[in-house]
């Protein structure tokens, strides 16, 4: 398949691309900075641009089976995104999330509503910008998957991945960023959370 991941030079964006060329996907990394990929592979092709690059977007997606999209806490960029992949016909969208951003099939957590507010009281700006960012994938019309998490943590894989939301009992407050990389490219194929945001842990 065709992926474009956006975000690709951040920790779990790298781990991510990597993931995907191992699996033999073609992969465009979409990079403000591409030599802070560190990977290359003939499968492997890279477009310089920022988030209000249009043009650049729309050639990024243009030609897509999917897009992974990790820069939550823009949401003018994730709207430029979501406009590129409809001026494209690209359909399929999996962007990372986080707890901040509520579910209507959640049930009160207090893990979560804490570390909410300590993100609100701290960082106002990310806090609001990863749900607004939210609401425009949720509005989007696209084939969308939101993919929550509280905690990342760095290690290796450990192939173990809980999934539900959040207040339920069955989810925790941290996942591997390795975890993570290898739920997100799964997503790509498996439509069961399209339409739905999933909370995450390992």
């Amino acid at each position: 398949m065709r992926i474009t991941v956006f975000g690709a030079t951040g920790r779990t964006g790298r781990l991510l691309v990597a993931a995907a060329l191992e699996e033999g996907h073609h992969v465009t990394a979409y990079a403000r900075t591409p030599g802070k990929l560190g990977i290359a592979h003939p499968d492997l092709s890279v477009v310089e641009g920022r988030l209000d690059d249009e043009e650049a977007l729309t050639r990024a997606v243009r030609g897509a089976d999917a897009v992974i999209e990790g820069v939550g806490s823009e949401s003018e960029g994730t709207r430029r995104i979501v406009r590129a992949m409809a001026a494209t016909g690209t359909r399929r969208l999996v962007a990372i999330s986080t707890c901040s951003v509520p579910d209507p099939a959640d049930l009160p957590d207090l893990r979560v509503r804490a570390l909410a507010r300590f993100v609100r009281t701290v960082a106002p700006r990310p806090w609001s910008e990863v749900r607004a960012a939210a609401g425009v994938v949720r509005a989007s019309g696209l084939d969308w998957t939101l993919v929550r998490v509280a905690r990342l943590a760095d290690g290796p894989p450990t192939g173990q991945v809980r999934t539900g939301h959040y207040g339920h009992g069955a989810v925790g407050m941290s996942i591997r960023r390795a975890d993570l990389a290898a739920f997100l490219l799964g997503q790509v194929t498996d439509r069961t959370y399209v339409g739905a945001a999933p909370a995450i842990s390992g």
